[in-house]
């Protein structure tokens, strides 16, 4: 679990104490306090049991850049070491750091920690930082609260950072704690009564909704309001198993009127983008499930839509949350990766066993008509959250349509591939598909410092909670080794049976933080959602085309919408009009109604046992 972090900001009043007499400051001197300085820091568990003191000195110095002899400070009593800080700076970031604090064992308890503290802010202040920063756990109160005493403030720099500060305040009787993003600037005052609301949500489809509706039922921040569905059936089970203090409604319209912080679109993908549109003009924050739109005039709607509204549209692509892309998102933003350079995404999915469930045995459904580049945010969406840069161009690659399909009663070929290039010049590859062979959910991307994996589809659906990293520690030097990374954090087991390798549930909460207010929070907005879906969808149009790279639009620039607002070409007839496109490149084959009416069958077999069970 991350430690609590601190800062103290050069604007906060120094809070200066004269040493009580006998008491002195000193610097390390390299000939004869090695043993000292591990001496004070042994019973401080900072150094533990570890006996090869010179090899403990070199880790934390090399590790950092750290001068001895100007960084590590002692506190003395008559001319004797009897406690340490090291106060050194980051010099890219300008950050000063509080490191390395310990009292000797003998002269603990005396509240002697809070002198090295204002010796370490004083050393850092006249060095002109922007602010100095200190990590702690819960498991040194006595620390934190001298820490607090001397001026820093909390950091909300990581998952549940908020309410583990709470959760200190309410144990130590702290009133309020005004507290940090982890760029210095004001968050949000904390208090020790709290009283947060928590966030309301409302269903759009009660079927795929579930894992929304079960995070309302078991987490602190969230709570289900209402539930819409067309269906009376899913309806009927959401009232079974949500009881009477949720409303129902079948007309979307009606359960607009509900007092909602959320709305969530979990029903037919092709239909997310006008619900969205509706939601958001009646005063409605947005959560949107695959697809964000199919096609540009949608796409440009969307887009104007959030801009007059000011509401949050987010974008819920959960495999961007699995543990392996998660964790490589973040050290790309750490810098560890160095500058993101290539990235492959897989997402194989053979449906044949359940389709008959997916697509309601319909062959008007949109599942049965969707091109196979159109579902590509599962293998191409966590690369570009993971690299935070934009697509601008794309080639594509269908393969042929096979048995597979043929069998399902799908139209389009049963995989597709883009080649994608970024605005920096590097390189996607996705890969994805229904009517694969084999399951395979992969991903692996390379910075100039280091090349980051999951586990690849031997290791199953739960390869992406697996992550090997072969990182160096600065470019050029080649000393990186291949290792397994542990992926676990503050929400970790919070998120243990949710699905997408609890993918949903840190979606989930994310999704809460930001409406909460908190820019921290790890949501994918409107622009960023369309920059994970036009790569496929012009990947196809580029298919159409005789394979010739296509331009992706950045409908950032206002300049650029009005070229696309009459696009309707997609391969739904309802939308499309006279712009309608094959789902097959090729021509749509011809499937016979005795699929169909196969498909329906097993539909009805499944539907009469689950009454029985």
């Amino acid at each position: 679990m991350a430690q609590l972090k601190m800062y103290y900001l050069p604007s906060t009043p120094l809070k200066w104490e004269p040493l009580p007499e006998g008491f002195s400051y000193s610097h390390y001197d390299p000939e004869t306090d090695l043993h000292k300085w591990c001496d004070c820091l042994r019973n401080g568990n900072l150094i533990g049991d570890r006996t090869d003191e010179q090899m403990f000195f070199d880790e934390i110095i090399n590790f950092r850049v750290i001068d001895p002899a100007n960084d590590i400070l002692f506190l003395d009593y008559g001319g004797e070491h009897i406690g340490t800080a090291t106060a050194f700076v980051y010099p890219e970031e300008n950050i000063g750091d509080m490191h390395q604090v310990g009292i000797r064992e003998d002269w603990r308890g005396r509240g002697l920690a809070k002198y090295l503290s204002q010796i370490v802010i004083k050393t850092l202040l006249e060095r002109n930082v922007r602010f100095i920063s200190l990590t702690t756990g819960e498991g040194r109160p006595a620390a934190v609260r001298s820490y607090l005493k001397a001026g820093f403030q909390p950091v909300e720099y990581d998952y549940r950072m908020q309410s583990r500060w709470e959760a200190f305040m309410q144990k130590y009787g702290i009133p309020t704690l005004d507290m940090l993003y982890d760029d210095g600037t004001p968050y949000k005052t904390l208090y020790n009564d709290r009283t947060d609301a928590k966030v309301r949500f409302g269903v759009l489809g009660a079927g795929r909704g579930q894992s929304v509706m079960r995070y309302c039922g078991i987490s602190d921040n969230a709570v289900l309001t209402a539930v819409c569905d067309s269906d009376p059936r899913c309806l009927a089970d959401a009232k079974k198993n949500f009881g009477e203090g949720v409303s129902y409604y079948s007309d979307f319209d009606a359960f607009l009127k509900e007092d909602m912080d959320v709305v969530v679109l979990a029903n037919y993908a092709n239909r997310h983008a006008p619900f969205a549109i509706k939601a958001m003009n009646a005063g409605k924050n947005v959560l949107s499930e695959l697809l964000p739109v199919q096609n540009m005039k949608e796409a440009v709607e969307l887009v104007e839509t959030v801009e007059r509204t000011g509401k949050l549209y987010m974008y819920g692509e959960n495999c961007c949350y699995m543990p392996a892309p998660k964790k490589m998102r973040r050290l790309f933003k750490e810098g560890r990766m160095g500058a993101f350079q290539y990235g492959e995404g897989e997402y194989l999915h053979n449906c044949e066993n359940d389709w008959y469930r997916h697509c309601h045995s319909d062959e008007a459904h949109w599942r049965n008509n969707m091109s196979a580049f159109y579902y590509c945010t599962h293998s191409l969406g966590p690369l570009i959250h993971i690299s935070g840069l934009r697509p601008v161009s794309v080639t594509g690659f269908e393969a042929p349509f096979n048995k597979k399909m043929y069998r399902m009663g799908a139209k389009a070929g049963p995989f597709g591939v883009e080649m994608v290039t970024l605005e920096n010049g590097a390189i996607l590859k996705s890969l994805h598909g229904v009517g694969s062979v084999k399951y395979s959910l992969w991903y692996s991307v390379q910075g100039d410092m280091g090349v980051l994996e999951s586990a690849r589809n031997i290791a199953g659906p739960e390869g992406v909670q697996t992550m090997l990293m072969q990182g160096d520690r600065v470019e050029g030097s080649d000393d990186g080794l291949w290792t397994d990374t542990n992926l676990s954090d503050g929400l970790t087991e919070l998120a243990e049976g949710f699905d997408h390798g609890g993918g949903d549930y840190y979606l989930l909460y994310n999704v809460c933080e930001a409406v909460k207010g908190n820019r921290q929070a790890d949501v994918i907005g409107v622009y960023e959602a369309l920059d994970m879906f036009l790569p496929g969808m012009f990947a196809y149009f580029s298919v159409l085309d005789g394979g010739r790279p296509q331009t992706i639009p950045d409908l950032r620039k206002k300049e650029e919408r009005d070229r696309w607002r009459s696009d309707t070409r997609c391969t739904d007839p309802a939308v499309a009009g006279d712009q309608l496109i094959p789902s097959y490149s090729k021509g749509n084959p011809a499937i016979p109604h005795e699929i169909y009416d196969g498909m329906r069958e097993k539909l009805e077999a499944f539907y009469k046992e689950q009454e029985k069970q």
